[in-house]
């Protein structure tokens, strides 16, 4: 009874010699940091002693409360979740359907569509942040595109007028129909536009012989501008974000239903088919259920992945006018970071997100519990 005895006592030793300095460094680096925010989230803590502040002490949910009526707050969980839902709801029924697609063969060069997909999700994120900026800036890509359709419209309609006015006549009417295909804010200059517009246009000594000057002191003046300058509206100003989110990372959740689509048997799928299950019944009923875990895991990776944003907002707009594009990581990082510090309440929007991370994952895990099928 002796040798077994200590041959027990010698495992645990060998265990414990093993597992103690792993278990060490995870109080070091996970645990202790977690202790300590919670502490911090319920002190008055300012600085310290150390830092020239008072003494501080635990408070209680005074930060909480803080926290909870503060209209900045709810509007950066607000963005959160609209994030959450184009990830949850956008990037992975996308990134499965493209996955079946590919898997299936129903498009061609399936290898060369997962490279280009999966590009934006190996690039730096500032990168594209700053990319994306770019194109929504007010000079940028995309409203040269929306000019350009306005110049097009306009210039054309501006000829339709002076084939009807029968060449170049400047008349009360003639200037009433340009200043109808004109920008509002560009008429609104003028105090009297038939008039005031008319005298310019006169005084300009405009011919039949220099049309195309006219024209292009027309398109100059008058031709409708197109300025992203809307989406720093509250209403409208997370559009772009959640664009770029869902063009972001669609392509790694491809990647991952397509490596794990491939795992399952084949046989299974054509027995389907030859029983005369059509591609939406063996989606449906085969490839779906047997991916239920992986479903499942990539929301839980949209959920983490979409209350950790930060760099990717942070490139784009820096906060937003008026923080309207705000998140619960950019609210947390202006109270810790910018301005007077406030650790205690930063620690408690973290807290927030962790909380409120962990009820998305458990509805998501209750969800796949319920309906999910089995994995291969």
């Amino acid at each position: 009874m002796v040798l077994p005895l200590r041959g027990k006592v010698e495992s645990a030793r060998a265990y414990w010699a093993f597992i103690t300095p792993a278990f060490l460094l995870y109080l070091l680096v996970f645990a202790f940091p977690i202790v300590l925010s919670v502490i911090l989230s319920l002190s008055n803590y300012n600085g310290g002693k150390m830092f020239g502040g008072e003494p501080w002490t635990i408070v209680g949910f005074q930060q909480f409360q803080k926290l909870f009526v503060d209209p900045n707050f709810w509007l950066a969980l607000k963005n959160n979740i609209y994030i959450v839902l184009i990830s949850v709801f956008g990037q992975i029924p996308l990134g499965f359907l493209l996955a079946y697609l590919i898997y299936r063969k129903i498009v061609r060069w399936g290898e060369g569509w997962q490279a280009i997909l999966y590009v934006p999700a190996i690039i730096s994120v500032i990168v594209l942040g700053i990319m994306w900026k770019m194109i929504f800036a007010s000079n940028g890509l995309l409203a040269d595109m929306m000019n350009s359709i306005h110049h097009t419209t306009f210039l054309a309609g501006l000829n339709h007028i002076l084939q009807v006015s029968g060449g170049f006549n400047i008349t009360d009417d003639f200037v009433r129909q340009l200043i109808a295909i004109s920008d509002p804010h560009a008429v609104g200059a003028f105090e009297n536009p038939v008039n005031d517009l008319k005298d310019l246009i006169v005084s300009g000594g405009y011919t039949a012989q220099n049309l195309d000057v006219f024209r292009t002191d027309m398109l100059n003046l008058l031709s409708p501008k197109w300025t992203p300058e809307f989406m720093s509206q509250q209403d409208v100003a997370m559009i772009p974000i959640l664009f770029v989110t869902l063009w972001c990372w669609t392509g790694m959740y491809l990647i991952l239903f397509h490596a794990n689509m491939q795992k399952i048997d084949n046989q299974i799928i054509e027995a389907a088919r030859i029983d005369g299950a059509s591609e939406m019944q063996v989606l449906r009923n085969v490839v779906v259920p047997n991916l239920s875990g992986v479903i499942a895991n990539a929301a839980i990776l949209c959920i983490a992945g979409s209350l950790n944003t930060f760099a990717l907002i942070w490139a784009m707009t820096e906060g937003g006018p008026m923080n309207v594009t705000q998140v619960l990581a950019i609210y947390m990082y202006q109270k810790a970071f910018i301005g007077a510090p406030d650790f205690p309440l930063a620690n408690a929007i973290s807290l927030a997100i962790v909380a409120f991370s962990f009820i998305l994952i458990g509805i998501t895990l209750i969800i796949e519990k319920r309906f999910g099928g089995r994995d291969q």
